[in-house]
């Protein structure tokens, strides 16, 4: 009697199997770096760009240490702002009335006094809501500007009271695009986005009159004894600072090291390509 015997398994067969899960396993443990890399897994990278809401910490509350505490402008900053701008602005839009050269400068003048007045009352309001103390007196260098406005007429005057309120009128725009975009009161953010659209108009009139210049007007001359700083908080936009964000670019793995592992895998592949068709 004859048994049948199995055939055997072709050696190249089984040759080749033993290949492929050594192939698999290889890569799937040296690809790891590179997959890193793809997804981004690398060191985060300072993006220098201001913290966006709802990524960034809370605003700083009233009682704060404000120099101690970076990201957007406060809510307290901006209502003083709002505030302080109108201390100095709004006497001197009324005075354009009766010292401007330009008769559309008189309009101007008029119109801005009393939409800054208006803001003006906005702001105490929120003020009272929030218990915060707002300044009552324009500061020293606030003070100068409008004796220096005061002491001139025609021409000079227009050239003069123009930048000065364009200056103003732009950073009191920044510091309210800041606000809109980063404080948490709902009131506040609105307040901040009416004040932006007031602002804006008012410094397009401003631009249309031509007189919008490159150099600010000279600072007026101050008391050489004056030591004492400003009265008021200054009108300057508060810094805001760069926050770090992941950046998918690279992930922050440098293309040499990529190039390196690339070429290490090629190499450790191949030689246990050659040692398993060795065996």
């Amino acid at each position: 009697m004859i048994t049948a015997t199995p055939p055997a398994t072709p050696e190249p067969i089984m040759e080749g199997e033993r290949l492929g899960r050594v192939v698999a396993v290889t890569l799937s443990v040296l690809l790891a770096p590179l997959a890193c890399a793809a997804f981004g897994l690398g060191t985060p990278i300072a993006s220098g760009l201001p913290s966006l809401p709802g990524s960034a910490p809370p605003a700083a509350q009233p009682g704060d240490d404000a120099e101690a505490t970076a990201g957007p402008v406060t809510d307290e900053a901006f209502l003083t702002t709002v505030r302080q701008t109108g201390l100095w602005a709004i006497p001197a839009g009324e005075l354009a009335e009766q010292q401007a050269d330009n008769a559309d400068l008189k309009d101007i003048g008029r119109g801005l006094a009393e939409d800054l007045q208006t803001l003006d009352d906005e702001a105490g309001a929120i003020a009272t809501r929030l218990e915060l103390t707002l300044p009552d007196q324009a500061n020293e260098e606030q003070q100068g500007w409008l004796a220096q406005l005061s002491g001139m007429s025609g021409a000079d005057y227009d050239i003069a009271f123009v930048n000065r309120l364009r200056g103003a009128l732009g950073e009191l725009f920044l510091v309210a695009a800041h606000t809109r975009a980063g404080s948490w009161d709902d009131e506040v953010a609105a307040f901040a986005s009416l004040v932006n659209d007031v602002v804006d108009r008012h410094m397009t009139d401003l631009d249309n009159t031509g007189l919008v210049t490159d150099n600010a007007p000279a600072e007026p001359a101050r008391d050489a004894s004056t030591t004492e700083p400003a009265v008021g908080p200054a009108t300057s936009i508060p810094e805001v600072a760069p926050v770090a964000s992941t950046s998918t670019a690279g992930g922050g793995v440098s293309i040499w090291l990529i190039a390196i592992v690339c070429l290490a895998e090629a190499g450790l592949t191949v030689g246990l390509v050659r040692f398993a068709r060795s065996r």
